[in-house]
Formats: structure tokens, sequence, C-alpha cells
């Protein structure tokens, strides 16, 4: 958060005359702007079509019965949804989830209130932080300071480019479809996007979950059209984007998720990818002594889904 306020900031101040504060506070401006816009525009229609998806979605789950009905795995299945939705586990998996909107809720707001100081003065904590590492260190961690900035700021970047993307793509094919409620599934998908790998894969289910409503070929073809999503995004959209910082090989990015929702939850889940990019460029300069830009392994190990 604090890293997207200064880039934000630095580009004001070098295409105006505005510097400093006055700079922080246009940006500020300009955000809330921006959020009170889409607000207005698309909270109202999206927080109806969210209540619709919520009412069709148990119709959609029930086209899944008959097929599941006829394997002896498909009916083991069933009985334990059966037993989570009418069983007397009901009322804890609820308080459950509560508690978990309630934690992201907070969450949301620990990053918001941090973003916005740690993006006030930025200087001043990093030379604090200086402070606690040896004087003849220091010029060279706060190299190595500028070059997390740096990775953090393009990895920011180059999931924005690809959140937009494939959400406007995502509506447009499911409406092309003829899937109910398109936008709200399209914008749904841009926001899991921030979340390389598993956030289009979550996107993907109550799309195809709305495509089967319609019939089992519908379901196919947006499963089809979420598959040729993720891979123009992993092999194209996502490197061309992020050519420029630490590309993430799948398997640390994925394991790297995995860890930190083990240890924080959904905030570890989203911190996870740009904490593993900062990950690498200490291990590159620190460890194996060369330069965070530098490619250390095989091309054919860094292949497109690298990104």
């Amino acid at each position: 958060m604090a890293v997207i306020l200064r880039a934000i900031t630095s580009w004001i101040e070098r295409h105006t005359r505005l510097n400093g504060a006055i700079a922080y506070g246009a940006t500020i401006l300009l955000i809330g702007a921006v959020a009170t816009g889409i607000g207005i525009l698309l909270l109202p229609r999206a927080i109806t079509q969210i209540s619709e998806l919520a009412r069709t979605l148990p119709q959609s789950l029930r086209q899944l019965e008959a097929p599941l009905q006829r394997t002896a795995a498909g009916q083991k299945i069933l009985a334990e949804l059966h037993h989570l939705v009418h069983g007397s586990g009901l009322t804890k998996h609820l308080s459950q989830v509560a508690g978990f909107m309630t934690a992201a809720v907070t969450d949301l707001v620990v990053v918001l209130v941090i973003g916005f100081f740690a993006a006030l003065s930025p200087r001043g904590y990093r030379e604090g932080a200086l402070l606690l590492i040896p004087e003849e260190w220091r010029p060279r961690a706060r190299q190595i300071a500028r070059k997390i900035d740096h990775q953090l700021k393009w990895w920011l970047l180059g999931q924005m480019v690809p959140m937009a993307a494939l959400g406007v793509a995502s509506a447009i094919g499911l409406w092309a479809l003829g899937v109910k409620l398109p936008w709200t599934l399209g914008l749904m998908t841009g926001l899991a996007v921030f979340l390389p790998y598993a956030g289009t894969i979550l996107a993907g289910i109550p799309s195809v979950l709305m495509g089967l409503q319609r019939s089992p070929h519908t379901a196919i073809y947006v499963l089809i059209l979420y598959t040729l999503l993720h891979v123009a995004e992993g092999y194209f959209l996502t490197p061309l984007v992020q050519k420029r910082a630490v590309r993430l090989p799948p398997v640390l990015t994925i394991l790297a998720q995995y860890f930190l929702w083990a240890v924080a939850g959904i905030l570890g889940l989203a911190v996870a990818a740009p904490l593993a990019g900062a990950g690498i460029v200490l291990v590159k300069e620190l460890y194996l002594h060369v330069p965070a830009e530098k490619e250390v392994l095989p091309k054919e190990t860094t292949g497109p889904m690298a990104a």
C-alpha cells in the first residue's frame, strides 16, 4: 500500500510543480475521487447482482446432484454437503465464516492505516530501520532497500494490469456465453487475480457454477474460457508487464501462499507473492552476490509461467 502510494506521489512530483506533502495530498484526493466514482457507478448494481448470485448458486449446485448420484464417491460428497447445510455443524461453520470476514476487515483497516503513514514519511521509517545496521554496512543496505522497493512497485503494476485486463475479458466472455451476472463475475475475477494462480482458480468456481445453471455445455465453455484466460495471463500478459521485475517461479509463489495462509490467513495470502519477490532480491544480493535484475536460473526452468 505504501509503495503504490509513493509511486503515484513520485509521478505527480515529476510531472507537476507540487512536491512533498502537497503531492501526497493530491494522491490521496485522486484515489479517493476514483474510489468514490467507482462506488457511485458500480456499487449499487454490484450489491444487487451479488445478492442474486447468492440466490442462484444453490440452484447451480443442485444441477450437480444428478451426475454425482451415479458414483459412490459422488454420493459421499453429497452426504457431506447435506450434513454441512442441514446438520448441527452449520452454526459452527457460519461462526467460522463470520470470524473470517471480521479478521479480513480488520486486516484491511490495518493495511490502510499503516500504508497511509508509511507513505506519508517513507524516508523517516527507512532511515530509522537503517540505524539498526552497523554504519559501514548502511550504504549497501540502502542500495538493497531501493532494489526491493523497485521490485515491489513493478510487481504491483504487473498485477494491476492483468487484474483490469482479465476482469474485462472474463466479463465480455461470460456475457457472450449468456451467463448471468457477467459484470459482477468479471469484477470478482479482476479482484481475485491479485492473488497469482490461486485467485484465477477461485474466481472461476462461481463462474462455472453460473454457467452450469444455464446448461452443462455452457459450464464447459466457461471452464475453457477461464483456462484460456489463465494461459494468456501467465504466458503473455504478466511476463510482458513484469519484465522489469524479478520473475517469481510458480512453485515458489504457491509454496509462499500456502505457508503464509497457514500463518496469517487472508492477509498472509495477499502478501505472499510480493514478499517472495523481496526475498529473491535478498537472496541474490546477499547470498549469491549477483544483481537483483540478473537472471540466475537456466532459461529452460524460467518459462513464461514463471511470471
